[in-house]
Formats: C-alpha cells, sequence, structure tokens
C-alpha cells in the first residue's frame, strides 16, 4: 500500500486543482504588505489577526484540492477511494500550510524587533482552521460528488461555522485572545482539544460508512449548504 500512494503521489499532484490556494497565497500576503506600509510596521496584535486571516483563507480554499473529477473513472482501479482521498487531503492540508507558514515569516519579518509572537500557538489554530475546511469538503465531495468545485463551498462553510460557533463562546472557552491576553494559554489547550474533531470528521468522510442513517445525516449538513438536503445520492462511491 505504502508503494501504491507513493506511485500516485506525481499523478495526483497534477491532477489536484491548486488554483485557489495559488491565488489565496499572494492575496494573504498583499494583506500583510499592505498593513506594513499602512502602519509602518506591523504590530504583535496585529500578527495575530492577519495569521488568523490567513488560516482561514488556506482553510477555506483547501477543500478545491479534495475536488476530483474522475471519481467515476477511477472506480474500476485498484486503488481504493479512501487511499486517493488521504494523499489528496495530506497534499492540500501540507500545502495550504506551507503557504501560511509562509504568509507568517513574512509577518515577522515586517514585526518591530523584539516583538513576541507565538508561533508555536498560531500554527496551532493554523491546523484547525486547514483541516475544518478540508472536512466540510470532504464530507460535500464524499456525498455530491457530481457538484465538482461546487462542493468545495462546503469547506468555506466549515469555516464560516466554526467562526460562527465560536464568536458566541464564554470568556472561559473563548478561542480568539490576543497575545497579552490572560486566555491564551487555556485557549490554545482548548484548541488541542478541538484538533481531533476534523481528524475524525475527515475519517468518516474518506472511509465507508456503512449504515443508511450517516448517509441521511451527511446528505442533510451538505445539502443544508448546497440544496436539496433530502436529495439522495445514487454515487457508487457511497457504496465502496
Amino acid at each position: 500500500m505504502i508503494r501504491t500512494a507513493l506511485v500516485l503521489v506525481r499523478p495526483l499532484l497534477r491532477a489536484v486543482d491548486w488554483a485557489p490556494l495559488a491565488w489565496t497565497w499572494p492575496a494573504s500576503a498583499a494583506v500583510v504588505v499592505a498593513a506594513a506600509l499602512t502602519r509602518g510596521a506591523v504590530v504583535s496584535c496585529d500578527a495575530v489577526v492577519l495569521s488568523r486571516l490567513s488560516a482561514g483563507a488556506m482553510g477555506a480554499t483547501a477543500g478545491f484540492a479534495l475536488v476530483d473529477p474522475m471519481a467515476y473513472g477511477a472506480l474500476a482501479t485498484p486503488v481504493p477511494r479512501w487511499l486517493r482521498m488521504w494523499l489528496r487531503t495530506a497534499l492540500a492540508a501540507g500545502a495550504a500550510l506551507g503557504a501560511w507558514g509562509a504568509t507568517l515569516a513574512l509577518i515577522v519579518v515586517f514585526l518591530p524587533q523584539d516583538s513576541p509572537l507565538l508561533a508555536g500557538d498560531l500554527a496551532l489554530e493554523a491546523a484547525a482552521c486547514v483541516l475544518t475546511g478540508l472536512s466540510g469538503a470532504a464530507v460535500a465531495v464524499r456525498m455530491r460528488p457530481r457538484h465538482g468545485r461546487s462542493a468545495a463551498l462546503a469547506g468555506a462553510a466549515a469555516q464560516f461555522t466554526l467562526l460562527a460557533v465560536t464568536l458566541f463562546l464564554t470568556a472561559e472557552l473563548w478561542l480568539w485572545p490576543l497575545q497579552d491576553d490572560p486566555q491564551w494559554p487555556v485557549a490554545h489547550r482548548l484548541w488541542l482539544v478541538l484538533l481531533p474533531l476534523p481528524v475524525a470528521c475527515l475519517a468518516f468522510a474518506h472511509g465507508n460508512p456503512a449504515k443508511k442513517w450517516s448517509h441521511r445525516v451527511m446528505a442533510f449538513f451538505v445539502g443544508f449548504f448546497l440544496g436539496d438536503p433530502y436529495a439522495r445520492t445514487e454515487s457508487s462511491l457511497l457504496r465502496e
């Protein structure tokens, strides 16, 4: 299986739709440069906000890498769907986090000397955002493979839902403090607890949901964002 995965990497690199991520990184970099030029430098609090904006944008666009236009033609191959999708997920997550890291490096360049920036904690937030976007897109691609690129928009919807829900949390559960806030270490312990949730969602979407109720639950949430929530998907992908 490892040998098969290594063989698949090269064709997947060519098949994946990198355009959304490729446009997102210059946009994030442009925002950082504009902020630096406007204020003369990027202070620590602005750096945190810019890092989070970049992480959200990367997570929202990473899901396009999971769209497989050849999904139906690949059904007859000996390569299982879960392997193809996990490889796509790994490539997309690596590219998104790499682009976010490049943005963070640019932010550090514009920071005043001796300004603190807790890059490890920000990386944890970025990983959670990217995996959340990927998990939303993975469920949509699983349930509505014929929707193509529009199914990947569920990743952006998942990002929006994460933001909308966390904005209403109480002070003890607040996930978006600034570095000088006493809540910072508590928030990042919460991020660490939440990180396995999108991973579990990815495993569910890439695996084989054998129960009909699980199909209906997935179809409802995908349909909520893409329309026709009660339509049943007849794709044989669901029966792998």
